[in-house]
Formats: structure tokens, C-alpha cells, sequence
């Protein structure tokens, strides 16, 4: 059997656009609605970087304090060092004096005899001292002594020249009762004589700075 609408045309019109409307308010709610979901999505995820963000900030400010209590020792370990170097540094370019007096104890003639020994290392062979300080013909050693003649005074000096520490060796001084080839045996008291000489420079430079106490 055909259908036949009996509704006049006012009525299809209206329940036409009521149709299209509640079409287009199920549609907007659904978008509505899936926007709702977007942000809520980028809601969770913004709220999670900004806590990975605060994690990161708090674990770099307990570094931070970390660095800060560990910076004194980093400061006495880089002393350490420098005091280390420096040590090692004096330790090379120390004057040995006993080998030097040991060695000068081999060399002096039994007819000369020692007065007077005075020995001072110079500025330049000093922790902070520079090469060219001294300017050279600094006298470092002074020898006092007496010897019966010249000729004495003379061996002495030649067998000073054996000892490696030192250079420049000069006679300053030297007066006694007996001249050369003169019977010596005449001569009351021996005569007396004074030589000087450096220390020779160390093949190794000094070092540039002075040890300090550490606090």
C-alpha cells in the first residue's frame, strides 16, 4: 500500500530544519567533546614535562651544592700539586753542602790549613730567583786559610778546580813570612791567604715560586 503524508507542507518544512538542527547540535557536542579530550591530552602532557622540568631543576641544585662543598678540596688538591712541583722543583736545585764538604775535605793539602769557610747561595739559585739576578761575579764561597808559601796557596787552588760545585776560583789575599823558594822551615807562623769562588749554576732552573703553609 503507498504511503500518503497528509502533514501540510508548513509541517515537513519545520520538522526538516528541526532535524538539521539536532544534527548540528550532536555534531558540535562531539566536537565539543573531542576538543574537550585534546586539551585534557595536552593538559596531562604539559603537566608532565613541567615535573620532568622541576626534577631537573632540583637534581642541578643538589650538583650545584655538591660542587660548592667539594670546591675547597679542589682548591687544597691544585695546592697540593703546585707545593709538589715546587718540592720537586728545590729538591733538584738544592746545594748539597756536605758533598761539597766532603769533597773539599779530599783536596786540601796538608800544608794548608782552614781558618775561615763561609758559603752563601745566591738569589739567583734561590725558589723565585731569576737567572740574571746576580748579574754573575757574585762571590759565594770565601776561603780564609794559612799556608806556608805561595806555592801552597797555589795546589790549593788548582785542587779546588776538581770540585764540580764550583767555578771562578780567585786568590783575594795571600801574606805570610815565607816567599817563594824561601826556606820555610825559618817561618815562625805560616802565612795567610783568601780565596773566593761561585757555586756553579744548576742545569736546571729554580724554582718560580716559593712554598707557602697551607692553612
Amino acid at each position: 500500500m503507498k504511503r500518503i503524508n497528509l502533514l501540510p507542507k508548513e509541517a515537513k518544512a519545520r520538522a526538516s530544519r528541526e532535524r538539521g538542527l539536532a544534527y548540528a547540535l550532536v555534531l558540535l557536542v562531539v566536537l565539543v567533546l573531542g576538543m574537550g579530550a585534546v586539551y585534557v591530552q595536552q593538559s596531562a602532557a604539559v603537566g608532565d614535562k613541567e615535573q620532568q622540568l622541576a626534577d631537573l631543576q632540583s637534581q642541578t641544585a643538589a650538583l650545584q651544592q655538591q660542587i660548592a662543598a667539594l670546591q675547597p678540596y679542589q682548591e687544597l688538591q691544585t695546592q697540593r700539586t703546585q707545593m709538589t712541583e715546587a718540592a720537586a722543583q728545590i729538591y733538584d736545585t738544592r746545594v748539597v753542602w756536605s758533598d761539597f764538604l766532603e769533597q773539599l775535605s779530599l783536596v786540601i793539602p796538608e800544608e794548608v790549613s782552614l781558618t775561615s769557610l763561609t758559603c752563601t747561595v745566591p738569589s739567583s739559585m734561590l725558589p723565585g730567583g731569576s737567572a740574571d739576578e746576580d748579574g754573575g761575579g757574585s762571590t759565594d764561597i770565601t776561603f780564609v786559610g794559612q799556608a806556608w808559601t805561595h806555592d801552597d796557596v797555589a795546589e790549593f787552588m788548582t785542587r779546588l778546580g776538581l770540585i764540580p760545585q764550583i767555578q771562578n776560583i780567585l786568590l783575594t789575599n795571600s801574606t805570610g813570612p815565607a816567599q817563594q823558594g824561601a826556606d820555610a822551615a825559618a817561618a815562625l807562623q805560616p802565612g795567610t791567604f783568601t780565596v773566593t769562588a761561585e757555586l756553579r749554576p744548576f742545569l736546571t732552573a729554580p724554582p718560580t715560586t716559593v712554598l707557602q703553609e697551607v692553612e
